[in-house]
Formats: C-alpha cells, sequence, structure tokens
C-alpha cells in the first residue's frame, strides 16, 4: 500500500468519532526508560551459520522516552481522542551494525452516539536501522530470522475501525483492520531479502446476549493478504490470497474475576499471486481452521494469571511461501507487597510452512520482577530463555539459545 495513502488513513481515521468538538490537550504519561542488557547469542546461530555469521555474547545498552497527548476524555457528547508517540535507541556493544532506533507514532479514539459505539486505534512503526541483510544459508534457522529481521530498517502500520451497535439482548458489530510491512532493506544476490506483506481484512458479526456476562457471536470475515515479489533470480513468486472466514465464538465472564473471549471457524482461502505450480500441488484452493482466543483471571488479590492462543496464515517475510502460524502464551504476575511484583511468561510459537517444507518452532520462557521505589520511580529485572528448532527430518544445524538478562529503570516525569 502507497504511504501517503496509509498515512491519510490513519489521520483521518479520528475523524470518524467526531473529533471536531475536543478540549484543548494537554500531555499524559510522560516517561524515561533505560535498560542494560546481556544477551548470549543476539544472532541465534548456531553450526555452520554460527562459523559464518558469528554468534558471539554481547552487551545492550536501551534508552529511550514515551509521551502521550490527550485532547479529550470519554463523555457521552465528546469523543474521546489520544496520540502517542515513544522512541527508543537500542545500541550492541559488539555488534554495532545491529544497531537500531524505533520510533512509535499511535493514536485511539472511542465516542458514543445512541446506541452506537465507535472505536478507532492505529499505529506507525519506524525500525531506523541497517538496510543490509545477511548471507542466505540453508543452516539458518527459520525463526532465528525475525531476531535480525525486527532491527532493520521498516515500516509496520496497524489500523482497527470498529463500530458496534446495543440492540437489547442483540448486538451487531463491524470491524476492519489492516496490517502491512513495507520492508526498505537492499536486495543483494545471495543475501536474504524481505517481501512486503500485508493483510486487510473486514468482519461482521451477530451476537446474542445470554446473560449479563455471557455473549455468543456469529459471523464472517472476508480480507485480502498481500506479498511483495522479490526482483532477484529464482524468487518471481509471491503467495497473495483472498479468503473468507466462518465465525463462532463466545465472550464473558465465567467465573468471578475471570474474563475469556474466544472465535474459531474455517478458512477458506484462494491463492492469487505467481505460485511456483512444481511444488504448490492441488489447485490455488486451501482450506484451514483458524482460532484466536484469550483469557485473564485474578486467581487473588495478589495473583493475576493471563493468556492467549492464536491459529491464522499468514505470509513469509522472505517471500516465496505462506504458513501458518500457530502460537500459546501466558503470564503470571504475583504482587509480593505493594514495592515488589514479580512475574513468570511461557510462549511457543510453531510456523508450518506451504508449499516450502519447513516447520519452525521457538520457545520463549521468562521471568522478572519490578521494585517501585516510587510513584514516579521503577526498576525492573528480567531473565528470558529462547530457544528455536526445526522438526523436520534431513536440516540439521536449524536450532539455536539464547539467554537474555535484562536490568531497567523507568521514570515517569
Amino acid at each position: 500500500m502507497n504511504r501517503l495513502t496509509l498515512l491519510s488513513l490513519m489521520a483521518a481515521a479520528p475523524l470518524v468519532a467526531g473529533a471536531a468538538d475536543t478540549a484543548p490537550a494537554w500531555l499524559v504519561e510522560p516517561s524515561l526508560q533505560t535498560r542494560v542488557g546481556f544477551d548470549t547469542n543476539p544472532q541465534g546461530n548456531s553450526g555452520t551459520s554460527a562459523v559464518v555469521l558469528g554468534d558471539e555474547d554481547t552487551l545492550t545498552y536501551t534508552v529511550g522516552t514515551s509521551f502521550g497527548v490527550l485532547l479529550s476524555d470519554a463523555t457521552p457528547d465528546r469523543p474521546s481522542l489520544k496520540f502517542t508517540y515513544a522512541v527508543e535507541a537500542v545500541r550492541f556493544d559488539r555488534w554495532s551494525s545491529e544497531d537500531y532506533t524505533t520510533h512509535r507514532f499511535g493514536w485511539a479514539s472511542k465516542f458514543a452516539a445512541g446506541a452506537w459505539t465507535f472505536t478507532g486505534e492505529g499505529s506507525s512503526l519506524l525500525v531506523a536501522g541497517s538496510r543490509d541483510t545477511v548471507p542466505s544459508l540453508t543452516t539458518l534457522n527459520g525463526n532465528a530470522i525475525s531476531i535480525w529481521r525486527e532491527r532493520r530498517r521498516q515500516w509496520q502500520d496497524r489500523v482497527k475501525l470498529q463500530a458496534q451497535v446495543d440492540l437489547g439482548a442483540l448486538i451487531v458489530r463491524g470491524t476492519g483492520t489492516l496490517l502491512d510491512y513495507d520492508y526498505q532493506t537492499h536486495l543483494v544476490a545471495g543475501k536474504i531479502a524481505f517481501a512486503d506483506r500485508s493483510d486487510a481484512q473486514g468482519a461482521f458479526d451477530l451476537g446474542w446476549k445470554q446473560t449479563a456476562n455471557s455473549l455468543w457471536l456469529a459471523g464472517m470475515r472476508a480480507g485480502h493478504q498481500s506479498q511483495g515479489t522479490i526482483p532477484l533470480p529464482n524468487c518471481a513468486f509471491d503467495y497473495s490470497s483472498d479468503y473468507y472466514r466462518l465465525a463462532a465464538g463466545w465472550e464473558g465472564k465465567p467465573l468471578a474475576g475471570t474474563t475469556v473471549t474466544f472465535a474459531a471457524g474455517p478458512d477458506f482461502r484462494h491463492y492469487t499471486g505467481v505460485v511456483d505450480t512444481r511444488v504448490f500441488l492441488y489447485g490455488r484452493d486451501r482450506t484451514s481452521l483458524w482460532f484466536d482466543g484469550g483469557f485473564a483471571s485474578k486467581l487473588s488479590p495478589a495473583l493475576t494469571l493471563t493468556g492467549k492462543a492464536g491459529r491464522t496464515v499468514w505470509l513469509s517475510s522472505t517471500g516465496k511461501s505462506a504458513y501458518l502460524d500457530s502460537s500459546v502464551e501466558t503470564a503470571l504476575a504475583w504482587t509480593v507487597t505493594r514495592a515488589w511484583t514479580m512475574r513468570a511468561t511461557a510462549k511457543v510459537h510453531r510456523c508450518d510452512y506451504l508449499p516450502t517444507v519447513r516447520d519452525d518452532w521457538e520457545s520463549m520462557y521468562g521471568a522478572g520482577a519490578t521494585l517501585k521505589y516510587s510513584d514516579r520511580t521503577t526498576f525492573t529485572f528480567d531473565a528470558l530463555r529462547h530457544r528455536g528448532w526445526n522438526s523436520v527430518s534431513g536440516m540439521p544445524e536449524r536450532t539455536f539459545q539464547r539467554l537474555i538478562l535484562n536490568v531497567g529503570a523507568g521514570i515517569r516525569l
């Protein structure tokens, strides 16, 4: 998607919330953050790829700031409208070529008109990193690519607009979403090349309120995924597709202090791109199961457990393939005292590619603590164990392990 068109859409989207009548703006939530970290394998390499690309550990240094501008609070006769900005600079002690800076611009808006509620949110992320990539190696783990891919020069844009009308026991909901990746790295033969990709989707849901804490939903989604073509030899393929999804779901509170959301259904997909018919067999149509869900539970005044799971079809950033993306994650937060909070996290992520025979996995397990030194000052301590592997036989060395340690401090201005 043309960047000027996308930015115009994001700028105009808050206007649907009637933002013309707003209060004077004021600054909210300004803060400064800094971290010092240690990464045992910043490139996520092992075996042959580690020999070629390296896997030396390194210290990392991060500093950032963020703030928001609130134009108005939500009231019955006035919409809420908020803009945010965050910048973060990351530097590597031994890998200066991996240095990068991120700039995230965001907005959120909400207003009501009678039985109708309108919400919108979006963000644009600029990763100001290197335009150069690394050599393409068969021993390079597919999931490891994401470690340094997110440091390279690119734009990431997200927009979500939703309208919902409450008709007593019934609700009608319409949602539009856009996800767009615009990579700006060099295209060099023999090196990894990134393909732009995007997903635009419209959704319609009809809901029935069984009780005040139980909402059943049924609907459909229609969308298009687009994958750019990489102008290098043997790369003239893309797996862009049109898709339709049926959806059945439930939202509610099954127990006191617990909220759950879940939706699932079949994904009917037709690949419209220039596919490689030598390996993409049995026609252009594919059907799969998609789902998306999450929960949050207050186990006690001191313990909170959250989790989410999802399964969808997405496009490879290196082009020439799509994949079934599945993940499940959970987090536990324990408020030990008013000053100390402990946390533990776990995530398992799988990318099952087509038509490429590749099945990448990664797992992440972490623990951390936050010390609230004062109302404005906090200190954080975190450790993360990251492992990646490929379950396809005959493809050795496509594994890696990392240990990441971070000590941080934050000041709310």
